[in-house]
């Protein structure tokens, strides 16, 4: 009696390891080179998960953030009003996203913003360079506002109140929806530098006694 039972401990303890070790060979994804999938998910959201291979993941999140952030960097985009139909207009695009830690404006906002790529590089690089504008929509997308002590400077770029002026509230509603894709993008970027997490033992435990049940219930 006892040598049936050790038996048939032995062959449980056998099964539940089988088992635990298929659900983890499920998780066991090929994350090929997970920093430049993570610096690839940063750059483009989704593109780090398609460099993967995990094409039903990139979708999925391509699909999640790619609206949210276009959404609100169209509602940061306008048409410069002229003084004169004979002058050409300018569009600005994307005031609403910009880097910026000079004296009276700390632009905390980009910091979300940042964990997207896309945006974050040419926010950061129209702060380095400062431009006045005069270059066309290169120089006027992703540009810090013109502070009081740069209107000599930076003539061409609009102050913070002219483009509140010409946004609105949607200044406010574009902030916010590239704020949260950008922290949608944090998500993808740990995920597809840290692939999905491996269930606990206790999961795993559960998930056999279930696919037990149900074993037992069709043999039935």
């Amino acid at each position: 009696m006892s040598e049936t039972s050790t038996e048939n401990g032995t062959v449980a303890t056998e099964s539940i390891a089988k088992k635990r070790s298929a659900a983890r060979e499920e998780f066991d994804v090929e994350l090929r080179n997970p920093w430049l999938a993570g610096l690839l998910a940063w750059l483009v959201p989704g593109l780090g998960h398609w460099y993967q291979g995990r094409r039903t993941k990139a979708i999925i999140y391509a699909a999640a953030i790619w609206p949210i952030l276009l959404a609100g960097l169209w509602m940061g985009s306008y048409w410069e009003a002229t003084p004169n139909d004979d002058a050409p207009r300018r569009l600005l695009v994307a005031r609403n996203v910009y880097w910026s830690w000079r004296p009276g404006d700390k632009r905390l906002y980009f910091v979300p913003q940042a964990a997207v790529g896309v945006v974050a590089i040419p926010a950061y690089l129209q702060a380095k360079s400062l431009g006045d504008g005069d270059g066309g929509v290169l120089s006027t997308a992703f540009a810090p506002p013109r502070l009081p002590n740069e209107n000599a400077t930076r003539p061409n770029q609009p102050s913070s109140a002219e483009i509140a002026a010409n946004l609105h509230s949607w200044l406010d509603v574009g902030t916010i929806f590239t704020v949260v894709a950008g922290l949608l993008n944090l998500l993808a970027i740990f995920d597809a530098a840290g692939g999905p997490i491996p269930p606990t033992e206790e999961e795993e435990e559960n998930d056999g006694k279930k696919k037990d049940g149900n074993e037992g219930g069709d043999a039935k």
